[in-house]
């Protein structure tokens, strides 16, 4: 489905962005995706995968988005997909909240994510062709016991693409939002019991989200199957 297309991964190091890179590896295509600290976890994940590369990038410095971006365009060429993986969380209350702990939440989630979306959609207008698949969370569109700062960051996933959608649908450029509920793992790591079991009890599917699920449905979005899919906020949170 992939086979000599060049997908990149922000983030690519997480529970869900691991998963995404497997997942696109399996269907041929060639993957880079980026991390900051996690180094040793870059490397296992690249023994996994068969034609793979790895980029330290650190999401909150937009000159070094810009500089390795850039470098891996220069080297491997321009991408044919980008998936916004790249996030953080922090368990504060409202109440708490200081300057620095906004600027940290939205340095990465919502600057990030916008710097490195221009970084990499360069390639994509000069061919005219590409998708974007950006990864956002239930926690911006539903009334959930989450941090405030991480619930606006994550809304405003969902303007951006539609808004992007609209900018580049003149170069045949898609832009989709994936909207996954709560998962076994990644950030979810920090979700008390009490509040995983109330959303399993009025979860339809009965059930936590596992990585799989959200990244079968990121690579669908991602292909010419979903070729008239664009501007969707995509919800795979087994039905709240």
């Amino acid at each position: 489905m992939f086979k000599d297309k060049i997908v990149f991964v922000s983030g690519g190091t997480g529970y869900i962005g691991a998963e995404i890179c497997r997942n696109f590896n399996e269907l041929g295509a060639k993957v880079i995706f980026s991390y900051n600290k996690k180094e040793e976890k870059a490397q296992k994940l690249l023994e996994e995968l068969n034609n793979a590369v790895a980029v330290q990038i650190n999401i909150k410095d937009v000159n070094d988005i810009h500089k390795k971006i850039n470098e891996v365009v220069e080297n491997v060429g321009a991408f044919d997909v980008l998936v916004n993986n790249a996030a953080v969380s922090h368990i504060l209350p409202f109440a708490m909240l200081e300057e620095d702990d906004v600027d940290a939440m939205f340095d990465i989630n919502i600057k990030g994510t916008l710097f490195v979306t221009k970084a990499a959609v360069r390639g994509m207008i000069r061919k005219k062709s590409g998708t974007i698949v950006n990864i956002g969370s239930i926690a911006g569109h539903r009334m959930l016991d989450v941090p405030v700062t991480y619930a606006m960051a994550k809304a405003s996933i969902a303007g951006m693409t539609v808004a992007l959608a609209s900018e580049l649908k003149k170069f045949n450029i898609r832009v989709n939002n994936i909207i996954p509920g709560l998962m076994e793992g990644g950030v979810s790591k920090g979700v008390p019991e009490d509040l995983k079991n109330v959303f399993v009890e009025h979860c339809a599917v009965g059930r936590a989200g596992l990585a799989r699920d959200v990244s079968e449905l990121v690579c669908f979005v991602a292909s010419g199957k979903a070729s008239y899919i664009n501007g969707q906020n995509l919800f795979v949170d087994g039905g709240i």
